[in-house]
């Protein structure tokens, strides 16, 4: 078959003439990484599922090889160009196009048995099991992807594939009859167009750290990276982080539990600075319930006290997202619309609310932090990282001219709101870990523990960390504390990658201090579960410094907050698994400390290290 070629000293690029088959060549380590045939999709506009790209023709441009299927509105045009290092893969595409594979899951052409690693929460390394699956997840959240790119991992070498745009895509990955595949579809906004559809395939020596530490230097050349040194001085408090206790105190205002008391308790325990949240609602009203309850809210008074004790940093809900249509022209000035309609959000007992307008929380958060928020030490955004960027198309919201604004435009609006112009010297966390936002806000939360009677095909690896380690922390996400809770218990995720919910507190431990990120706990408050399901009615309950569950927690959390008080600020710069069933792990910083962890409920007999218990932790000679 004729081939269109690009090529340099270290990657070659081959294109075929129908434009069907694509080859990225990494010369430096002898592997040739083809695109699998049947990952080359396209789905039209009207259209429920995709179907194969049609055959194209292909061409040269100013340097570039074009390759171009279908015709007229149903058209897809693919260019493809070389960097010394990179090969770059960009898409446009007529109208009736509604999303198109960018540009499709490369495989090595050799064979043999290769990995993929995908950012799923923390990260996740897979293995062929021999059984069919698949999945499709949009960025941030519960299963979306916490970076943007894939990692094909090969005998000899690996290829890091690296979506150029912070939105507007979504990625597929499984395991079909002719092996595992992660890649990318790019969707069209209906206000940037394709603007950002480019991928850039980048080959790497081999291994799951060697692909990260190569995104790494990604990002950072891309300024979307910012050291804890660098933060620190546009933010000073940011040091009290490292050593911290992450301690969520419940969304619901109760009168039931002596909280001065309790975080002295704390406090006497061994914990010097712990990080509480929420003690204030900040949301738009206060107007709904859960459980029956009122949202939290302590008095100034309260909030002196707790401060007095030091090493105290109170937090609120920073809930701007979304809002209740309460009637008022207020409400109905900042909600987001996508074509004419406002955009629904979540729902909780007889309530629902409605996504506002990123530049309408900008100057709500600017208020209340002058205001009723102005003692709070941080903040933590709801799902300010985890929602998929999305237009607004409203044409009264003078914050942002009148005009629409796109996906694109929305990420930049929400890193607006979490840096500081916005929040001033306060740490800021959100629910979901994101690169898109690292330069800006401190803690991404959502984490995933390991299956315990899985064959570790599909198992969490510290992806994010061995990439903005020294630049941001990886927590859990707020009801995934190291205490169990009855009303929060454990699951699995759909395609086994590993479980949620509270308790274990001994794993996520060992988890944590793998990875130098805080612990996190429920030690006392009030708090709202389901009745049924999420969404629907709430029922409350209530957590106390001397619940069991509390006490063993933190046991287990205390060790890893010292640890992370030496380590936080390091870079993660290796990290390894050291038994077949890739439950035993470790991870090396830059100071040399070496971190082994067993994430199995069994002991471990491992070669060099001796015996390693169930769900442990230990620092090793480096």
């Amino acid at each position: 078959m004729d081939m269109h070629s690009l090529e340099n000293a270290d990657v070659c690029l081959r294109v075929s003439e129908d434009g069907s088959a694509v080859a990225v060549v990494d010369r430096a380590r002898g592997t040739e990484w083809g695109i699998v045939p049947s990952s080359r999709r396209v789905r039209l506009a009207g259209e429920t599922s995709d179907c194969p790209l049609p055959a194209g023709e292909v061409s040269r441009r100013d340097g570039a090889v074009v390759a171009s299927h279908g015709s007229g509105d149903h058209r897809v045009e693919y260019e493809w160009r070389l960097h010394r290092d990179c090969v770059e893969v960009s898409v446009r595409a007529g109208a009736g196009v509604a999303e198109v594979a960018l540009p499709g899951a490369f495989s090595p052409v050799e064979g043999g048995d290769w990995e993929i690693a995908v950012p799923s929460y923390q990260g996740c390394l897979i293995r062929r099991s021999r059984e069919p699956w698949g999945t499709e997840t949009g960025r941030g959240g519960h299963g979306g992807f916490s970076m943007a790119m894939v990692g094909v991992l090969g005998e000899r070498s690996s290829l890091l594939v690296a979506h150029e745009s912070s939105a507007n895509w979504r990625a597929r990955y499984g395991e079909d009859a002719q092996g595992l595949y992660a890649y990318f579809v790019h969707q069209p906004c209906p206000v940037d167009g394709w603007k950002g559809a480019a991928v850039r395939t980048y080959p790497a020596d081999r291994g799951l750290t060697s692909v990260c530490r190569r995104y790494r230097r990604v990002v950072q050349a891309r300024g979307e990276w910012r050291s804890w040194a660098e933060k620190i001085e546009r933010k000073p408090s940011l040091k009290n982080l490292f050593g911290a206790l992450m301690a969520f105190v419940g969304y619901n205002r109760t009168d039931e539990i002596d909280y001065l008391a309790s975080a002295r308790a704390l406090k006497a325990y061994g914990f010097d600075r712990v990080f509480y949240f929420p003690l204030r609602m900040c949301h738009y009203s206060l107007d709904f319930r859960m459980g029956g309850d009122e949202p939290t809210w302590h008095t100034d008074r309260a909030l002196a006290d707790l401060h007095d004790i030091g090493g105290v940093f109170l937090g609120p809900w920073a809930w701007t997202v979304e809002g209740i249509d309460d009637g008022s022209e207020r409400m109905d000035a900042i909600f987001r619309e996508r074509d004419g309609e406002r955009v629904g959000g979540w729902t909780m007992d007889d309530n629902r609310w409605f996504r506002v307008c990123p530049a309408y929380q900008i100057a709500h958060m600017k208020e209340r932090l002058a205001t009723d928020m102005e003692e709070m030490d941080w903040l933590h955004f709801d799902v300010n990282a985890s929602i998929p960027p999305s237009p607004c198309t409203s044409g009264r919201h003078a914050l942002h001219g009148n005009r629409p604004i796109g996906s694109l435009e929305d990420v930049e609006l929400n890193r607006q709101l979490m840096s500081p112009g916005t929040v001033g010297d306060r740490v800021v966390s959100s629910e979901g870990f994101s690169d898109a936002f690292c330069c800006e806000y401190d803690i991404g939360t959502t984490k995933l523990m390991p299956v315990q009677d899985g064959d570790g095909s599909k198992m969490p690896v510290p992806m994010t960390m061995l990439v903005f380690h020294d630049c941001c922390v990886h927590d859990w996400w707020e009801l995934q504390n190291y205490n169990a809770l009855a009303e929060w218990p454990l699951w699995k995720t759909p395609i086994g990658t590993g479980i949620h919910g509270t308790g274990l507190p001994r794993l996520k431990a060992a988890i944590d201090a793998l990875y130098a990120c805080p612990p996190n706990l429920f030690p006392f408050g009030k708090q709202y579960g389901w009745v049924d399901n999420p969404g629907g009615a709430t029922k409350p309950f209530t957590v106390r410094l001397e619940d069991r569950p509390v006490r063993e927690a933190m046991a287990a959390a205390l060790p890893v907050a010292k640890l992370h008080g030496r380590l936080g600020m390091l870079d993660l710069e290796e990290f390894g698994l050291l038994s077949d069933d890739r439950y035993v792990q470790t991870s090396r910083f830059s100071d040399g400390t070496r971190i082994i962890a067993n994430l199995s409920d069994k002991p471990a007999e491992i070669d060099g290290v001796g015996m390693v218990s169930g769900h442990s932790w230990r620092e090793a000679p480096g």
